[in-house]
C-alpha cells in the first residue's frame, strides 16, 4: 500500500486527478473504474478543467461505473449515471458509448462479463464510506464478493438522503463486489474530511476485516491511498 498524505484537500484532489490523467495520457485505451459521491465532485471538476486546458484526448478510453442505486430510473437526477453525465460526459463531449453503467435490471454476472470483455479495469477510483464501505460493499461483505444487489445500511442511507426528496432514498444498490474491485490492476482511493478519519485509522491497524471492508484493499499489490489532513488526523503519519 502506498500512502500519499497531502497538505490540503485541494492538493489531494490534484494528486488523484494527476494519477488518472497520467494513466489515460500514457495509455489512451485505458479502462478506468469511476466512483461517485461528494468526495469525487472536485476530482471531476479538476479533471474537466485540466483535460480542456491541456487538450487531453479520451476518445479511446473506456469507463465502468462502480455502482448504481436500484429502484430509481437511470435518468433520475440523483442516479450515478446522471452524476457522471453531468460531471464528465457532457462537459468533455464524451460519447456515452464509452461508459458502462451497472444494469440494475439484470444480475451482476452481466456486468462482470462486460468488465472481462474489456480486458479488466486498469485503474479503479474509489471513495470511502464513514463505516469503511467501498462502493456499496457494506460491513459484512466478503473478500470474494462479486457484483450484486446489496442492501444499504441505515448509516449509508442517512449519509446519502440529501440527494433525494422525502421518501425517495433507495434501500438497495447494484455494486461491484470487493473481489471485483480487487481484480483491478491499480486501485486509487481518495479520502477527505474528518468523517473518514476513524475508518482510515481502522484501515491502517487491521487486515481483511469484514466489519470494515476497505481493509481488504491492503492486500492489493498496487493500492494507493490519498489523504487530506483531516482524513489523516487520527493516524501518526507525517508529510
Amino acid at each position: 500500500m502506498r500512502i500519499i498524505l497531502s497538505k490540503s484537500t485541494l492538493e489531494a484532489v490534484d494528486v488523484v486527478t494527476s494519477i488518472i490523467l497520467d494513466k489515460i495520457t500514457s495509455h489512451p485505451t485505458s479502462v478506468v473504474g469511476l466512483a461517485t459521491g461528494r468526495t469525487m465532485e472536485p476530482v471531476y471538476a479538476e479533471w474537466v478543467e485540466r483535460a480542456k486546458r491541456d487538450s487531453i484526448k479520451m476518445d479511446k478510453a473506456f469507463f465502468f461505473l462502480l455502482d448504481e442505486y436500484v429502484g430509481i430510473d437511470s435518468n433520475h437526477p440523483s442516479s450515478f449515471k446522471s452524476y457522471i453525465k453531468q460531471r464528465l460526459i457532457l462537459p468533455l463531449n464524451l460519447h456515452e458509448s464509452q461508459f458502462a453503467f451497472p444494469p440494475v435490471h439484470l444480475d451482476g454476472e452481466h456486468y462482470e462479463s462486460l468488465i472481462k470483455e474489456a480486458g479488466g479495469i486498469d485503474l479503479q477510483l474509489l471513495g470511502l464510506g464513514i463505516n469503511g464501505h467501498i462502493g456499496f460493499n457494506e460491513p459484512g461483505s466478503t473478500l470474494n464478493s462479486r457484483t450484486r444487489i446489496v442492501e444499504l445500511t441505515t448509516e449509508t442511507k442517512e449519509s446519502n438522503k440529501s440527494y433525494f426528496g422525502a421518501g425517495e432514498m433507495p434501500d438497495k444498490a447494484l455494486s461491484m463486489g470487493i473481489g471485483s474491485i480487487m481484480d483491478g490492476k491499480e486501485l486509487l482511493l481518495l479520502a477527505t474530511g474528518k468523517s473518514k478519519a476513524d475508518a482510515i485509522k481502522y484501515l491502517l491497524n487491521h487486515h481483511d476485516d469484514e466489519s470494515c471492508p476497505v481493509t481488504f484493499l491492503k492486500s492489493h499489490p498496487h493500492f494507493t491511498l490519498v489523504l487530506d489532513p483531516e482524513a489523516a488526523s487520527k493516524i501518526s503519519l507525517k508529510i
